[in-house]
């Protein structure tokens, strides 16, 4: 935990976040791993006729009150000083990065922290939700925009269920300050369409293969790029001076189709899949015909 809270100290300018294992059976790379990766507001997008003879396993409403329910459960949950010490109830709430978040909040805690006890999630404003009609074999995911009390960003959320459970919160970050989130491409009825989760696991690589020294001089050589302003891209440049930032895996990404064409992807980076002590979640968004990836929500985790 020593080492979390040097990489915090290095990075208190950077924005970032972090992840766990996929319900999408993503790869685990190497440090060594090299392989291909896919800005901000597009225009507004014109709704496409849904196939009407299609069942839609996840309706909005349903995602509304999925997000309610996890919020109003969290917020009971954590209202027990000593919830840490049940780890079920990290397993009832949390899923990928969020989980590993919650492990590093734990040991800061315990070595004195006050700070990184967790606090209640209250939504305010206007929310956006972003749920795709057509779900990935295996259990249901959908994307929330929303603010909380005491925060100066939005934040956006991806929420994903496995086959039989409830609904677990699997990656969040706020977005960075002046941008904003994608006009998704809808259908008829408000569904977003899923991005294809083979470009959500290339631009995930792209970001390991970015972050790990080793290999940072091989970036963008596979198709994938992060964009010249990139926020990443100017903040690695900080953190290499004293700290090592290194990913060894990645989590599911959840992604949709723009207006424009193009795909935005929310995901989380992890130092090891076992011994977490740093996490990096990334929402990024690639415009239709280009490959250089807009980070316009980043979290760092340490």
């Amino acid at each position: 935990m020593r080492k979390a809270s040097l990489i915090a100290v290095l990075v208190g300018s950077l924005t970032g976040c972090g992840l766990v294992s996929s319900p999408f059976a993503q790869p685990t790379a190497s440090p060594g791993t090299i392989s291909p990766s896919p800005s901000t507001a597009a225009p507004v997008p014109t709704p496409s006729p849904s196939p009407t003879s299609e069942s839609i396993r996840l309706t909005i409403p349903d995602a509304k009150k999925a997000a309610a329910s996890w919020v109003a459960e969290h917020n009971r949950t954590i209202k027990d000083r000593d919830w840490w010490d049940d780890s079920s109830k990290r397993d009832e709430l949390f899923w990928d990065g969020t989980r590993h978040e919650v492990v590093i909040d734990q040991g800061h805690v315990e070595d004195g922290d006050k700070s990184k006890i967790r606090k209640p999630i209250r939504l305010t404003g206007r929310q956006t939700y972003y749920v795709p009609r057509r779900q990935p074999p295996g259990g249901e995911w959908f994307i929330l925009q929303a603010t909380y009390r005491g925060q100066d960003r939005p934040h956006v959320l991806a929420f994903w269920r496995p086959e039989g459970e409830s609904f677990k919160l699997a990656a969040k970050t706020p977005l960075h300050y002046g941008r904003r989130m994608p006009r998704p491409r809808l259908d008829a009825e408000g569904y977003v369409t899923a991005a294809s989760r083979v470009d959500g696991t290339a631009i995930a690589l792209e970001y390991m293969t970015f972050w790990n020294y080793s290999t940072n001089k091989g970036a963008g050589k596979n198709g994938y790029r992060l964009a010249r302003d990139n926020y990443s891209r100017r903040a690695y440049a900080k953190v290499s001076k004293g700290a090592y930032a290194g990913f060894r895996s990645f989590t599911a990404s959840y992604g949709f189709r723009t207006g424009d064409g193009g795909s935005f992807y929310l995901f989380s980076l992890l130092n090891h899949p076992r011994s977490i002590w740093q996490v990096l979640t990334i929402g990024g968004f690639v415009p239709r015909g280009d490959k250089a990836i807009q980070e316009i929500a980043g979290d760092w985790y340490a």
